[in-house]
């Protein structure tokens, strides 16, 4: 039987059960849209990707009164970070949660239904930090190009090239971490954005060539591979 598994606790977990569950539909597109004297049709630049949204239904029904197992429920939903179904090998980030008035009219059953609304993509769930030798390829198993997070490691100024992309770096602690998704370089709590010198690189759907050279002694990459 298929479950929903949020911040690593599942619907079974909370004494849920799924009654039904929508489908999501492809994430639709922004654009800019102008027109231009003496040509025909718009000219469209796209903006970006929007929120998509996954509506659940649940139920519960015990051999006790379920008013405080509903209160665990709500803080439960309504503290998502992120879900994924047990049939499934992706995930979702969650961005707002509601939840529908609660029928609750007899003491053992209650039945509402979520609504989530998420990032656009799908992100891989078994995805850990791989380790990649100079002159190697990373592959992006997703569709869309990912945001990847880049352990540094090594001592001194050195050059990581991911693709085209080319990056300057000072190591001057144990290793340095280089996130794309929050375009930030840090090595635990420290910010070392200081220390790094050009574009957080991103990684285009398949395989992409790793070089680094200098004081950089070894790269490990979460690719956080992604599908629309």
């Amino acid at each position: 039987m298929t479950e929903i598994v949020i911040d690593s606790k599942s619907d079974s977990d909370m004494l849920l059960s799924i009654v039904d569950r929508s489908d999501i539909e492809a994430p639709e597109a922004e654009y800019e849209t102008d027109y231009v004297d003496g040509r025909h049709g718009s000219v469209n630049r796209f903006k970006y990707y929007k929120d998509v949204e996954q509506e659940i239904e649940f139920n519960i029904l015990e051999e006790f009164n379920i008013k405080p197992q509903i209160r665990k429920i709500k803080a439960w939903l309504l503290n998502a970070k992120s879900f994924y179904f047990t049939d499934d090998d992706v995930y979702r980030k969650v961005k707002r949660v509601k939840i529908s008035g609660i029928k609750n009219d007899v003491a053992e059953y209650g039945y509402f239904t979520v609504t989530f609304s998420c990032d656009p993509f799908e992100y891989a769930r078994n995805d850990s930090m791989i380790k990649v030798s100079s002159g190697g390829d990373v592959d992006n198993i997703g569709t869309f190009e990912s945001t990847p997070l880049i352990k540094i490691y090594g001592s001194g100024k050195g050059i990581l090239t991911v693709g085209t992309t080319k990056v300057a770096v000072d190591l001057q602690k144990e290793y340095m971490l280089m996130d794309s998704e929050i375009q930030e370089a840090y090595y635990t709590t420290t910010n070392l954005g200081s220390l790094m010198t050009g574009e957080f690189p991103k990684l285009p759907p398949g395989k992409t060539k790793i070089t680094y050279d200098g004081g950089i002694t070894g790269v490990e990459i979460q690719r956080r591979c992604r599908y629309l």
